[in-house]
């Protein structure tokens, strides 16, 4: 799987999440089969629905972009990616109240987190051409 596609692929499921959360996060929790959240919940909720859509631009923007000028965009993704998936795993099997189908957002950080890791840690072979281009 190439680069590009990876990168417009977390956009749009970023996307997503981001304009559920930004605009609707109680209807975005109940299709987990959540408990609705409160003000705080929701107020937060829609500040990582802003930083969601923050992040698909930025990989939507760089998906076009040769592996040196997108490799800020790489590694800020991976981060955020591994964060989400220790957050993700640690609230799920710590924590009763959070049910059972949050376990797919732990796949998707863990899945996004093994895509950027191999986008952030691959190296071309040296004088390959594909070496610093949209491998």
């Amino acid at each position: 799987m190439n680069r590009s596609l990876i990168m417009k692929i977390e956009a749009v499921i970023s996307a997503v999440f981001g304009l559920a959360l930004l605009f609707a996060p109680n209807a975005l929790v109940a299709m987990y089969k959540a408990e609705p959240m409160n003000g705080p919940g929701i107020y937060n909720s829609m500040l990582y629905g802003a930083a969601l859509i923050a992040l698909a631009l930025m990989n939507w923007q760089t998906s076009g972009a040769n592996a040196t000028e997108a490799k800020h965009v790489i590694l800020g993704t991976l981060v955020a990616n591994s964060l989400g998936f220790l957050v993700g795993l640690t609230r799920q099997l710590t924590d009763p109240s959070v049910p059972a189908t949050a376990w797919f957002n732990v796949v998707l950080f863990l899945v996004f987190a093994i895509l950027y890791g191999y986008l952030q840690f691959a190296r071309a072979p040296a004088g390959s051409p594909a070496a610093g281009s949209a491998a």
